[in-house]
């Protein structure tokens, strides 16, 4: 798998795959039937939101989805830190090792870029 492959997948499963859950879930559930408090009061707040505040909501959602994934992508690639880390992190793919970080974070949000707005 080539970094390209890996940020492209990565993008469907985090961000596509997890918004259109949360989506259906926001709008299929009813707040009796939520389990967690933070569920319920989720629920209430997306329910009392106007057709375009519920779409504001989600493309807020979706930003901060953005940005903890490129976080994350950047902290692998050495270009966020973490408080402690004193060795470089890297991440590899298969048997042969083959690394995948060090324009992760680069890619990504190139590919962010390149997608039409919602």
């Amino acid at each position: 798998m080539t970094p390209d492959e890996f940020v492209a997948k990565l993008k469907i499963h985090v961000i596509d795959e997890n918004l259109s859950t949360y989506e259906q879930l926001l709008r299929t559930t009813q707040v009796e039937d939520a389990t967690g408090e933070h569920w319920k009061q989720s629920l209430v707040l997306f329910n009392a939101l106007t057709t375009d505040q519920q779409l504001s909501f989600l493309i807020f959602i979706r930003q901060v989805m953005i940005d903890t994934t490129s976080t994350f992508l950047g902290t692998i690639d050495g270009v966020c830190h973490i408080a402690g880390a004193h060795e470089d992190f890297e991440l590899t793919y298969g048997e042969s090792g083959d690394a995948l970080s060090g324009d992760l974070q680069s890619l990504f949000l190139a590919s962010e870029e390149s997608q039409p707005p919602r």
